[in-house]
Formats: C-alpha cells, structure tokens, sequence
C-alpha cells in the first residue's frame, strides 16, 4: 500500500555549507542563509552582513539545472538521521554511475564532517572532562575537571584529540563510534565503547547543552566533553511550521566528476546540528566536485539556496512528484529573472532600481497568473493523509456550527437613507466591546504609551494655551486650556466609539478663535459670550447632520483639499513664530545705550525681582513703575537664541530617531520627546541667564482662570458686563458652520487615517457618532470659556503609533507587520487626567518664556511640510526634467500639466492666505470648503481620470525600512482617491 505523506508547502529556512579545510581537518562551515533575503558571512570575524536580494550568476543556474537533470533526485526519503540519509543517497549516486562503488565511504565519511555554524565561535562553552584510570592497586580513580572556553570548534577539537590519545586510541571515531547530540533531541544519548559493540543509556538532560563522551575499558580511561550553544534569537524570527533546508556544496580531492544530489525527506527531521536553529530538516542538496572543476560550486549553492526561499519554487518542491516538475519550476524562475547586462558600474545611479522592481512585480503577476491556471488543470501529486482530511474536515464542521459565517463588516461611509442610522450602527458595533476596552488597557505598553502621549500632548496645550494668552489679552490662557483639554479628553476616551482619538487645541481652531476676537473687538462686542453661541449652534448643525448621514460626504476629502489646508496651516505657524519675534525686536530694540529717563536720577523702588529682572515696581509715592514694558537690553538678542534653539533642539531630536547612532529604543525615546527635552533645555537657559529680561507665561496658583479679576470659571451666555445684542445670537450660527467646517474636516482626517487597512484595526469605527461628539463637548469649552478642542491628527497618530502591535516574526531585511493595536480607552483616560493635574505646576510653567513657545509653533509648521506632495511638485518647477523622481505624478502626467495642477492648488492657497489676513477672516473654513466641489467638478475638464488619480493618490514614502513612521507624513496620508473609474 502506497504511503501518504505531508506535502503541504512550509516556510522555508536555507543554510548554506561549504567544505572548508582547517588546522583541524575539513568541516562544512556556515557561509550564508536565507529566510526570505540572502545573509552573507562578511570580514574576518564571520558576522553576518546585511540583507539583500540575491543576485545570481546566470551560468551557474543553467548548470544547477543540467545538474538535477543528470543527478540523484529522491523524494519522500524514509530516514531519520543524517548517516541514513548519507548512505541511501550515495547509493543512489552508485547506482546513477555519478561516483565509483570505491568512493561511496568517502563520500559517505565527507557528508557526515562536522557542521560549524556563525553563532558557535560567539558561545560560552563549559566543557566538563572526567578522566578514569587505574591506580597502582589496580583500582578505578575518576578525576573531574571543568574549565570555561570560547566555543570555537577548533578548541573542541584540540580537547577531543587530547582525550582519545590519553585513551589510547590511535585513529579519529568515526561517525559510527562518536554521536553528538545538540539541543534539537530529545535527551542525550551516552554510548560506550567496549570491545567494538556500543552500549547505549538514554536520561534527560539540559535542554541547551550537547555531550560527547568516550570510555576505553581496556586502558580504563575516557573523557567526557559538554558543550552549550543554540541560536535562539534567530529561532523568534522564523514562523511556526518551518522547515529547513540544508544545502552542502564543496571540493574534494578524490572526485574526477560532480556529483549532484537532491533530497525531499517523507518529513521533518531533527538533525543533530546540521543547521543553526533547532527546526526539523525536509530538504538537503549535495553538490561535490573536483578541484579546479568548471563548476563554480559555490554560485551553484547560492542558486539553489535562492531557489529554495523563492515562494512559488518551494512550493513546486513540496508538491513535485518527479524530477520534471523541479525542471520546470527552474525554467519558470529563469522566466521571471531579469538579467543585468556586464559593465562597469561606477555610478550606482545606472542601476535603474525602481523600474527593475516594477519590471519584476509586473512578471511576477503575469507568472502568477500563467501558474494558478496550470495548477488547476494539473492534479495534485500525492494527497494529504486520510486521517488529516477527516480531522480537517471535522475541524471546519465545528468551527461553522461554532462561529456561523457573519456578514461583511459595514461600510462606514456608505450612505443607507434612515435617519441617525450612522450614528446608531456606530454605537451598536463598539458598545458591546466597553469592557474589553478596559481590560485590553491593562497592559504595559499602554502605560508606557501612555506617558509618552502625555509629553507630546502637554507641549502642544502649553504652547496653544500661552498663544491664546497673548492675543487674546489673558482672556483664555494656559490654564483654561488644560482644564478643558482634560475635561474633552476624559468624554472622548469614555464615550467615543474610537477612543484612540487625542483631543486637544489646534492651529485651524486658533485661527478661528482669534479672528473671532478680531472681529468681536472691531465691533465692541462681548468675545466670550459669542463663544458660547457658536458652540450651542454647532451642536444643533451636528445633530442635523448626523441625522442625515452627512458624514459620507468625507470620502470626497482628497489629498487636493487636505494638502493645501495643511500647507496653509503650516504657513501660519512658520509666520506666526518669525511676527511674534519681530514684535520682542520692536518692544525690545537693539541699542547702543539703555537708559531709563535720568540716570542721575535716584529713587527708591519696591517692586519684585523675577528672574533677576524688576518690573512693576513702586515707588516712595505710590506710583507705579513698569520696567516690563521699557526696552530691555539683550532681550530680543536672548529670545532669538531660545526660539531657534528650542526648534533646532527638537528638529534634530526628531531626525536623530531615524539615525544609526545608539540602539534603537533611545534614539526612539529622544526622537518621541523631543520637544519636552527642547522646552526644559531652553527654561533651563533662560533660568541661568538672570541678568536679561524675558517674556514669561502667567499663570496664576491652582485652578483659577487666567485673569481672575476680570472673569470666573462660567461664562454667562447673555452678556458679562453688557447684553448681548439678539442679532449677534442668530449672527453666531452661520459662524458656528465655520467652526463645524474645520472640526469636521480634523476630526475625520483622523479617522480616515486610523481605519487604514494596514493598521488593522478590528474594533470598528466611529465616523458617525464620534463627529457629533467631538462637536457637541465644545459646550464645555464654551461655559468655561476655553479654546474649542478637536481631534489632533499628530498627536492621534502619535498615540496609535505607539499602541501598535508589531510581529517581530519577520525574516531579516523585511519591514515588520502590524498586526493590530491596543484598541482601549485606558491610555486616552490616563492622558486626561495627567493634563487636568498639569494645571497645578504653574510655578514651573511660569518659568517658560514666550519665545520659546515661538520655537515650538515653528518646529511644529516645519516639520508639518513632511509628506506635504504640493511642496514637493513646487520643488520639481526649479529642477531639471531628467532628475524628476520616479513617482507617479511624474510618470504618469505631463510635466507642464503637473506644474500647472500645482500652480492652481497654490493659487488657492494665496487666496485663502489673503481671506485669513483679511477683515472677513472668519470665513476662511467656507472658502476651505469650497475646494471640495473645486476638485470633484472642475478639475476633471482639464485633467483626465487617470492624471487625477496620479496627482490627488496617496504615494507610499520611499524610506528606509528600518526607520521609525513620521507622524507628521502620516497625518497627510490619507489613501487612494476613488479610481478612475468612478471619475466622470
């Protein structure tokens, strides 16, 4: 009866041996491995170089094949070790007329050298020798020593020759006499020699540790030498199921023609150190040869090691049934194969590396295709146990009954016609999940994440918050902010359907805010109680909305609005930091002299020194005498340092993340708190420096609004100090859609970019209802008179970012996975009410001077133009053709029609500009929003389908692998437009 065996295809690990000579004789040493990339051992020390595709020498493929046509190929080979899979090949090999019947226990004695790997030479070795002889009473005396050695095999190699000549043995053990066994069996087997017979005595062991002993009873002596190395750290990369392959090509000396063999076994095997990691062995491939062949073996290692972690041959490899099906999975990779002509390549820039992948994924996908097609017609070899198919089988049964099929999951955006069906369908999908929101908070990486979201949202607030202070004349400041920061925070994190979701103060709502104060300043009207107003409108707009299904409009939110939006913002940080510091120059100008009226002039002054600066003194009689607000020496000079200081800190923090200095987690840790350290750094500065006179926040002790004299904690919606007129109620509706524009669009640019696929979030969304929350919690920001919060895009991604689950499971040179994400509303809460207590630390935040609150306003505008496409196609207009990237919105559109989609989203960007620096400011959301049917309706009659496709996608960064994500080139990412297709 035919047997059955597994041939379903595995992972595949490959490992590369060449026969080597050494002082110690010939030994098969590691030379490279593959996982998915081929590793290299490099320099004389033997470490393992980087990653990289295997590039192929094309004659060497071509004499792999002519080889496995000739050679020994034996599949499904019944044997459990390495000197029964040696035997039963070079049998083979006989049989084939490959080698002489005289050379078959050369052969044999060659294939069964001992293995030394990379990570060997880097382990500890603890050898223990017990040596046994008789004494001058013909008694047995057994002396046992242990020393500690590097693990090289040579080392072991010398103590094994001490040992066998103190026995008495003449000539090296040959595999039948010594077996080693590693860390990969079960337990260690104790053989002892006695009169040419082996008695053998299995016992448990250390799991790491390998022992070779040898007894002579003869002499009565015998030496026991153990050894302990294993390379785990690789082992935690390789997935579960997989197999190696062990491919062992070298020169000998008795050969006169190469011999080839390839070796399926019917299943895994645990080798005795045949490979590095301890994973069963299904594969092995033979290749020796003469010296001085025509053969290069080792480029005919590398090529069937390369085949072997291609995908589709490995698979051909499992299935294969006869030696042709292994010839034409060749011939399909040599179809797939790109060859490089021969040339000097001097410049690295003659190597066409983008077009070469394109090329090779359009092949792949056309290879791909020609092979499914042929499977299907073609039956499969040999097919799984019966017994596995009934197991398989029964598993499915009781999956389905267990877990019935479900639907497809709802599409957020799809628009069904019932009222507030959105916001119900949002809350009936992620209610149900509140307490595992609390339980998978519980989690180390959740507080560590958490502390980091703190910092990065503390700065922010801080910098906002004093903002608000100084235009607004201390009428919203610092304190308002964090309190209100929480108190939006703590509802969000409780009640959102996405509680990833980081809220906190923003530059479009600052803009908003202050052109509001503007305007309510220009007509003498009560700025606070208009707040109020505009929020209760807003939430009123919000519930309509919602109830219609508004929200699906965002799906029509392209790259087009989005990046003009925030290079607007960006330019109005940028100016905003340079003006503020143009104003210290005119309060605080450079001078020869400093004198303040007379300075004969004597009079005694009680006042208070901050800072070693007096200002607001009094004098004898009674009046007040502010030096604040005369010109101070050195003041300007000291608020540039601080400024460009605090941005120069936290920008080189930022790209210092992504350098090769340090390990990984620190450059991580001084990359994510970059702006904290660049703050405490410049306070630090400033505090030393006691002579010159700086700007400071003022904040007053514990919780109290920024100018308690002139307001309280709740603001009277009809009027503080004079009635509101009835028409500016009604006048604060229109303006509250303004401020519904700007929410709508942050607040959904959030979850655009969280529910990308890549993510993996499996919890769901919350489009609907998180959007009526977000607006409706600005009531509190109104009563208490507080900046109006949203969702912050940097910082929602900064927070999702670090709550993400990474498999590490990848083989070297390949990008980690996301596998999901601490879905939990544990972090976003913990950040809350961290912020709520920041609120008392005024005697810290008092010390923090203006200026570098300007510094932080230009890191954050500046490193916001990171991923921004429209800057990128403005830098293109002063760069040659020929040196253009190679990115689709170069390829794929004209280059006078690319330049002049730029030159028409800049066009907008100037008249948003002068609407924002104009009377009518506060309409600056209405002209945003009006980009929307710009880009759906007008851009189409001079662009074709595919040209927008290419101008308004999303493109992938071209970075390297190995760095960390720019939160700031995420927060402009939002995917693909709709396809060409569905333009018209």
């Amino acid at each position: 009866m035919k047997k059955n065996f597994d041939h379903k295809p595995h992972d595949v690990f490959v490992e590369l041996c060449e026969l080597k000579r050494t002082a110690f004789g010939a030994e098969w040493k590691e030379t490279a491995r593959w996982i998915k990339y081929e590793e290299d051992v490099e320099g004389v020390d033997g470490r393992w170089g980087k990653p990289h595709v295997a590039f192929l020498n094309f004659h060497s493929l071509f004499s792999l094949r002519k080889g496995l046509d000739r050679g020994a190929v034996l599949l499904d080979l019944e044997e459990k070790d390495l000197q029964g899979i040696a035997n039963r090949v070079v049998e083979y090999m006989v049989a084939c007329d490959q080698i002489p019947a005289d050379q078959k226990e050369a052969v044999v004695n060659t294939l069964l050298l001992k293995h030394r790997h990379v990570n060997e030479g880097t382990f500890r070795v603890t050898r223990k020798e017990s040596r046994t002889q008789l004494d001058s009473d013909g008694k047995l005396n057994t002396v046992v020593t242990t020393s500690h050695d590097g693990g090289s095999a040579g080392n072991l190699a010398n103590n094994m020759r001490a040992s066998f000549k103190r026995a008495g043995i003449q000539k090296v053990f040959s595999a039948h006499s010594i077996r080693r066994h590693s860390s990969f069996t079960p337990g260690t087997i104790n053989r002892t020699q006695s009169n040419g017979s082996f008695r053998e005595r299995l016992f448990s062991v250390s799991p790491k540790a390998e022992e070779l002993s040898t007894f002579n009873p003869e002499t009565g002596e015998g030496t026991q030498i153990q050894e302990s190395y294993q390379n785990t750290e690789l082992l935690k990369k390789l997935p579960e199921g997989t197999e190696a392959t062990a491919v062992l090509v070298g020169a000998v000396d008795f050969l006169k023609q190469p011999t080839i063999a390839f070796v399926r076994l019917a299943e895994g095997v645990m080798m005795e150190n045949l490979v590095e990691v301890p994973i069963p062995v299904r594969f092995l491939f033979v290749l020796l040869g003469p010296y001085h062949g025509e053969m290069d073996y080792h480029e005919v290692g590398r090529s069937i090691s390369t085949l072997m972690s291609d995908k589709h041959f490995h698979e051909v490899a499992y299935r294969a049934h006869s030696r042709g099906q292994l010839l034409s999975a060749i011939n399909e990779f040599l179809n797939a194969s790109i060859v490089l002509p021969p040339a000097e390549w001097s410049n690295t820039d003659l190597i066409p590396v983008d077009q070469i992948r394109e090329k090779a994924q359009k092949m792949m996908i056309k290879n791909e295709t020609m092979r499914q097609k042929r499977l299907q017609a073609e039956p499969v070899a040999t097919p799984a146990p019966a017994v596995v198919e009934e197991e398989d089988e029964a598993a499915t049964t009781r999956a389905t009954l267990r877990n019935p099929k479900k639907p497809p999951p709802r599409e957020p955006l799809k628009r069904v016609g019932k009222p507030f069906y959105g916001v119900i369908q949002d809350l009936k999908n992620r209610m149900p999940l509140y307490l595992s929101d609390i339980k998978d908070g519980l989690s180390g990486q959740v507080l560590a994440s958490a502390i980091f979201i703190f910092f990065a949202s503390l700065a922010p607030a801080i910098t906002f918050g004093g903002m608000y202070g100084d235009k607004t004349d201390q009428l919203i400041g610092v304190g308002e902010t964090l309190l209100v920061t929480a108190i939006n925070g703590i509802i969000l994190a409780l009640f959102s359907c996405q509680p990833l979701l980081i809220a906190g103060a923003t530059g479009p709502l600052m803009i908003f805010d202050l052109s509001l104060y503007t305007f309510a300043k220009a007509y003498d009207l009560e700025y606070l109680p208009m707040r109020v107003w505009i929020s209760i409108w807003m939430t009123l707009f919000v519930a309509v909305l919602s109830a219609f299904e508004g929200v699906t409009i965002v799906k029509h939110l392209t790259r087009f609005t989005e990046e003009i939006f925030s290079t607007l913002v960006c330019l109005i940080f940028i100016y905003g930091a340079f003006e503020k510091l143009g104003d210290i120059f005119s309060y605080h100008p450079l001078k020869g002299e400093y004198c303040f009226e007379d300075i004969n002039h004597t009079e005694i002054i009680n006042g208070t020194i901050i800072n070693g600066t007096l200002y607001n003194g009094t004098n004898a009689m009674g009046e007040v005498v502010n030096f604040a607000n005369q010109a101070q020496p050195n003041t300007a000079l000291l608020s540039l340092i601080l400024m460009i200081g605090t941005f120069i800190i936290a920008f080189k923090l930022k790209k210092f993340r992504n350098s090769k200095y340090l390990g990984r987690g620190v450059r991580r840790a001084l990359g994510d708190f970059g702006v904290p350290i660049s703050i405490v750094l410049m306070v630090l500065l400033d505090y030393l420096i006691e002579d010159t006179y700086t700007d400071k926040l003022a904040m007053p002790d514990g919780i109290q609004p920024s100018d308690p004299e002139f307001r309280g904690w709740f603001i009277n919606p009809f009027g503080m100090y004079q009635p509101l007129p009835v028409w500016v109620i009604f006048a604060c509706g229109p303006a509250s859609m303004l401020l519904f524009i700007l929410i709508f669009i942050e607040e959904n640019i959030c979850q655009l970019i969280l529910s990308k696929p890549e993510r993996n979030m499996k919890k769901g969304t919350g489009f609907h209802w998180d959007l009526f929350l977000s607006c409706s919690v600005n009531i509190v920001s109104g009563f208490l008179g507080a900046p109006f919060m949203t969702p912050a895009c940097v910082r929602t991604v900064s927070h999702a970012s670090a709550l993400t689950i990474i498999d590490t499971k990848v083989a070297p040179g390949e990008s980690a996975k996301i596998v999901g994400a601490y879905e939990q509303r544990v972090s976003a809460l913990f950040v809350s009410m961290l912020i709520g207590l920041s609120i008392f630390l005024s005697g810290l935040l008092n010390l923090v001077p203006y200026s570098v609150l300007y510094g932080v306003f230009l890191y954050m505008g500046i490193s916001a133009t990171a991923g921004i496409q429209f800057l990128e196609r403005c830098i293109l207009i002063f760069i040659p053709v020929k040196h253009h990237p190679n990115m689709p919105f170069v390829k794929l559109v004209k280059t006078y029609k690319m330049h002049i989609y730029t030159a028409v989203q800049l066009l907008l960007i100037v008249v948003l500009w002068v609407v924002k620096q104009s009377p009518a400011a506060l309409c600056f959301p209405f002209v945003l929003m009006i980009l929307v049917p710009i880009r759906m309706y007008l851009l189409p009659y001079f662009w074709s389908p595919e040209e927008i496709h290419a101008l308004d996608g999303g493109v992938k960064p071209n970075t390297d692998p190995e760095d960390e994500p720019d939160f700031y080139e995420q927060s402009h990412n939002l995917g693909q437009p709709p396809p060409p297709s569905s333009e018209h």
